[in-house]
């Protein structure tokens, strides 16, 4: 089970993410997100998590030059991108080695690679929320390498996994104090549920 914690803002947060086992983490660039860094914080960030994590810059509100500009400035593996156009996409993928491509059910195609993604990610129809979206929207899940976010805590992450069988689950607010702040205790749990 691949895991990603997203929404890192502190070395100590990297640290724990690396410590718990988790494969990816991620970092926000957005005007409006509570889990917003600064590039340069983002560089320093990703910086600490290179190269045992595979690092992600999340984006969403960003232009694709603004994006290929930060993931060049960052150092950043890998673009992840919520509620970009087909075009935008498309586009992204062609200036960038690796994009991961984030929808929601009814927004978007769901098949992964669909506009030239790595890897799709499934989410709440409001990202970054904590909601649950129910599963049983999937009439078929995806094939090949797709994740499921939205609403994953400690404590149901298991459950997820078994009956959504994705190739990997990501988490931001599942696994916070207090929104914007994570709690390095939850990560830790989120990623022994997950491995479970």
């Amino acid at each position: 089970m691949f895991i990603k914690i997203c929404g890192l803002k502190t070395l100590d947060d990297v640290s724990v993410v690396r410590e718990a086992g988790a494969d990816a983490m991620g970092v926000v660039l957005s005007q409006t997100s509570p889990r917003a860094v600064s590039q340069e914080r983002a560089r320093e960030l990703i910086d600490a998590g290179a190269p045992e994590l595979t690092t992600v810059l999340v984006v969403h509100d960003l232009t694709i030059d603004d994006v290929v500009a930060a993931a060049q400035f960052t150092g950043v593996d890998v673009v992840q991108l919520h509620g970009y156009s087909e075009q935008d996409v498309r586009r992204a993928c062609a200036e960038l080695p690796r994009v991961w491509r984030a929808a929601s059910i009814g927004h978007g195609p769901v098949e992964v690679g669909a506009l030239g993604e790595e890897v799709l990610l499934l989410d709440s129809a409001t990202p970054g929320s904590g909601s649950r979206w129910d599963l049983s929207q999937l009439d078929t899940a995806p094939t090949g390498h797709w994740m499921v976010a939205g609403g994953l805590a400690p404590d149901n992450v298991a459950e997820v996994i078994a009956e959504a069988q994705p190739w990997g689950v990501d988490v931001s607010s599942g696994v916070e104090a207090e929104r914007g702040t994570k709690d390095h205790a939850k990560i830790r749990a989120f990623v022994t549920a997950a491995r479970s």
